[in-house]
């Protein structure tokens, strides 16, 4: 009878041309209490919503006929209420209760596939940190809080995605940082700025790994990191952020260099609401960073503005400009290991002075309820003054980008996106010269949902590049993925795809003598390209625990490393022909009534220089991650653990000319850190209090040639909202 009632109700709206309505509440099964922010799909379409603080829901202007409403949030069970009538003219008053448990894996996503969906759908190995768990281990910038996620490796601020990089120098990235879609990377060295995206505007982050170039292009080559702003909320919201800080002494009085204690601190302000059809979120920071070494000070403010105008129930504009302006001291290596915390003579008194802002529009666009279309733009400027010594180097680049995409749902089993993209650069440098750039692309990709159990996806990216006076590159990347649900609770997955990069400016031209060191330019540099495969599991036991395994392998050819060429000067060249092979195993305890959770991650990489029959540089083969947090009423404390092999391989050469002294000293890393909460909101304060102790053991290592790592710090965090 109702599918009869459904075909009755869609043959009115064609003849009457009339639409319907659903909306309803989401509440916790347990307490009967709202649940804010739960993700709710109209399944069959491609609309989607969130809960707002009072759970309730809206969907307007929905096409009669019988649909599926799907929900789910993080900490609860996913519900799905099948059947759901909408008849022309009237509205449909779904409400539903969730259920809490100890695992949840079905968070929403969007990098794997350029469109939301759950995490167990998407065919790649995807990673999130969302903004609870930045906010309790007090992460500053986002490479801090990169440092805790499985397969991650960071060498000094360089990430390294299942040993896909190694360290550039600031030049150049294998992995594509997205802010909200949007691909933010300098047009001159081509690198990921993390300060520039103050970690109070995250909603989450989500680390694709493996190459990703059929969906993103050129530096998504061996992964993407999308951070997702945080939502305007319906209600006006005050949240103010403070900490302070110090660093301990140092573990010898020979490294002692200043005296005194180094402090810490920061403050951030933002300020969200609504205008009638307008929200508006204003967010301002501050930081400053006495540094543990000598010259290694950091003074950092940013702002932001978002703003978001709900056109109608179909049409939705979106602005947000970002604006960062920092001045730090040049620290680029040490004396030697008996004064490890001061630089050589010649980088004494350098320092970098850096403004970056970014202005990006969006504009979405429903046509229907199977075809969504999206609009993106931005307009990245990077300025920087390298001072050293009476040499002052300046560098300004622009970046300006489009995209347009087409995501259609012409039938419930298969969803098409198509998109194009368009960048343009300009760089004027004292360093890489006065250079210009640009690069365009089409894409697609089909999802076929084949049968109940099994997905496919297929896709290819065509991108052509041209930097400068290099060699225009262009390639074709496929990718093809399986998706197996054989059971419930169970899914299997494997991907195949290819993927490139074009050189940087920085890496082809660059011109300067930096820490004694001439750099020349290489024009022939060629782009670097891939393929490779993952094949893995995913498997939730019970209601506390899930598994995931993962198998994978990557073939690189014309890898671009920075050494020395023939004349002993430093120089980047295609010179690696390489093999990254690997597992990763993960998973996530709950326990006692979500009293306690528990995230174990290792992962093991092979990886093989194939031109020098010898290790990859800065790879460490083991990564082992580890965390608890226990929650006792409004009580929260945990520990954090990374265990990291010691790199096997280094710039040997910096050793050998003696450029470093004592270069070649490095060990395993053992990093404890402890985080203890309390939350003042059940006593009627809009408080909480956090304490982090990093390195609680005072555990001395490096991360790079001549870097000797930060030393314990004690961090006291107060978060009110208002």
């Amino acid at each position: 009878m109702k599918t009869i009632a459904a075909i009755l109700a869609l043959a009115a709206s064609v003849a009457l041309g009339q639409t319907g309505a659903v909306r309803g509440r989401v509440l916790d099964r347990r307490t009967g209490e709202p649940v804010p922010g739960v993700n709710v799909v109209l399944e069959g379409t491609l609309r989607g919503t969130t809960t707002a603080p009072s759970g309730e829901y809206a969907f307007d202007r929905v096409s009669p006929g019988m649909y599926a409403l799907a929900f789910s949030i993080v900490g609860y069970q996913r519900e799905t209420r099948p059947d759901v009538i909408i008849v022309a003219g009237e509205t449909a008053v779904i409400t539903i209760t969730l259920q809490a448990v100890a695992i949840q894996t079905e968070p929403v996503v969007v990098t794997s596939s350029r469109r939301e969906q759950s995490l167990q759908e998407s065919p790649v190995s995807v990673s999130l940190l969302d903004a609870s768990s930045i906010a309790y281990r007090n992460s500053v910038t986002l490479d801090d809080a990169l440092r805790y996620v499985s397969g991650v490796n960071m060498t000094d601020w360089q990430v390294n995605i299942r040993g896909s990089s190694g360290y550039s120098r600031g030049a150049g990235s294998r992995v594509l940082m997205l802010v909200d879609g949007i691909p933010l990377l300098t047009g001159d060295t081509g690198e990921l700025n993390y300060e520039t995206i103050p970690t109070g505007q995250v909603e989450r982050i989500e680390v694709v790994k493996g190459a990703s170039s059929a969906l993103y292009g050129s530096s998504a080559l061996g992964g993407v990191i999308n951070v997702i702003t945080k939502r305007i909320p319906d209600d006006p919201e005050t949240h103010i952020r403070m900490y302070g800080g110090f660093t301990n002494r140092p573990s010898y009085m020979q490294w002692d260099w200043g005296g005194g204690t180094r402090f810490l601190d920061g403050e951030a302000v933002s300020f969200s609401r609504h205008f009638g059809d307008v929200g508006m979120r204003l967010f301002v920071s501050r930081m400053a960073d006495d540094g543990y070494r000598q010259n290694d000070y950091k003074r950092r403010f940013n702002g932001a503005l978002n703003m978001r105008y709900a056109i109608s129930s179909y049409d939705d504009l979106g602005m947000t400009f970002n604006i960062l302006d920092q001045k730090r001291g040049n620290f680029i290596y040490w004396k030697d290991l008996t004064h490890a915390l001061i630089p050589p003579d010649n980088q004494q008194g350098g320092t970098v002075h850096s403004t970056r802002f970014y202005l990006n529009g969006m504009y979405n666009h429903i046509v229907s309820g199977s075809l969504f279309t999206t609009a993106k733009v931005m307009w990245f400027r990077n300025h920087f003054s390298d001072m050293g010594g009476s040499t002052v180097d300046n560098s300004m680049s622009d970046v300006l980008f489009g995209e347009a995409q087409l995501t259609w749902a012409f039938t419930r089993n298969q969803i098409l996106s198509v998109g194009t993209t368009g960048h343009l650069d300009n760089v004027d440098s004292d360093i890489f010269g006065t250079r210009s750039g640009w690069g365009g692309a089409f894409y697609t990709q089909d999802e076929l949902q084949l049968t109940d159990a099994l997905r496919l996806t297929l896709g290819a990216r065509f991108d052509i590049q041209n930097v400068d006076s290099l060699e225009t590159s262009n390639q074709l990347n496929p990718k093809i993925a399986f998706l197996v649900t054989p059971i419930p609770g169970t899914t299997l997955r494997a991907s195949y795809g290819r993927g490139f990069r074009s050189p940087t400016v920085a890496e082809a031209f660059t011109s300067t003598t930096a820490a004694g060191i001439q750099v020349v330019p290489n024009p022939s540099l060629k782009p670097e390209r891939s393929h490779g495969f993952e094949i893995g599991a995913n498997q939730l036991i019970g209601e506390t625990a899930l598994v995931d395994v993962a198998i994978f392998q990557t073939e690189y050819s014309n890898l671009i490393e920075s050494g020395f060429n023939a004349q002993g000067k430093g120089q980047f060249s295609n010179v690696t022909e390489a093999r990254i092979r690997g597992v990763e195993v993960s998973t996530n305890i709950g326990l006692f009534s979500r009293a306690l959770f528990i995230d174990l991650s290792y992962t093991y990489i092979y990886p093989r220089d194939l031109t020098a029959s010898d290790i990859l540089k800065y790879r460490p083969r083991h990564l082992l991650y580890a965390s608890a947090i226990v929650r006792a009423g409004d009580f929260t404390g945990g520990l954090d653990l990374r265990c990291i092999s010691r790199v096997e391989r280094i710039d040997q050469e910096f050793v050998n000319l003696g450029i470093v002294k004592d270069g070649d000293q490095r060990v395993a890393v053992y990093v404890t850190d402890l985080r203890l909460g309390y939350d003042f909101v059940a006593s009627g304060i809009p408080l909480t209090a956090s304490f982090n102790i990093n390195n609680i053991f005072q555990y001395n290592y490096v991360e790079l040639i001549g870097n000797m790592a930060p030393p314990r710090s004690y961090v006291l965090t107060l978060d009110v909202r208002l």
